[in-house]
């Protein structure tokens, strides 16, 4: 072979590692929101049940317009496992009027998840990727 064909086999070369090793930071970039997304969206239907308990006016069976009794083992009075696929949640605040749900990630414990009701409605929520959130 040839000098500048040597050389031209050595810069392919170079593109296709460089190119492998993009791609495999993009992938993990996407698996890293897709965990948080995924965080996200169950929380949200925590935050769904706990307003529809909220509502209900069973002494037995609902809250009677107060999130109050989810203070304490909040997840099991809705009959919500506190673990999935994705991580583990909890309702970590709740008063009358307001309820906060975070959920961290098993995959990665860096990214977490809150979820904050008021009234209701879904007030607000946030995620994390560094840390930030944790239960």
């Amino acid at each position: 072979m040839g000098q500048q064909q040597l050389l031209l086999l050595v810069i392919g070369v170079i593109l296709v590692g460089l190119a492998t090793i993009v791609g495999l930071e993009m992938l993990q970039h996407h698996f890293r929101h897709d965990e948080g997304d995924g965080l996200l969206e169950r929380g949200l239907s925590i935050a769904t049940h706990a307003v529809s308990w909220k509502s209900r006016n069973d002494p037995f069976n609902g809250g009677n317009q107060s999130y109050l009794e989810l203070a304490n083992n909040g997840l099991e009075t809705l009959a919500l496992d506190s673990a999935t696929i994705r991580g583990t949640y909890a309702i970590t605040a709740a008063t009358v009027n307001t309820v906060e749900i975070t959920g961290v990630s098993d995959r990665y414990p860096d990214i977490g998840i809150r979820v904050y009701v008021r009234g209701y409605g879904i007030d607000s929520s946030s995620v994390s990727y560094n840390g930030g959130i944790s239960l």
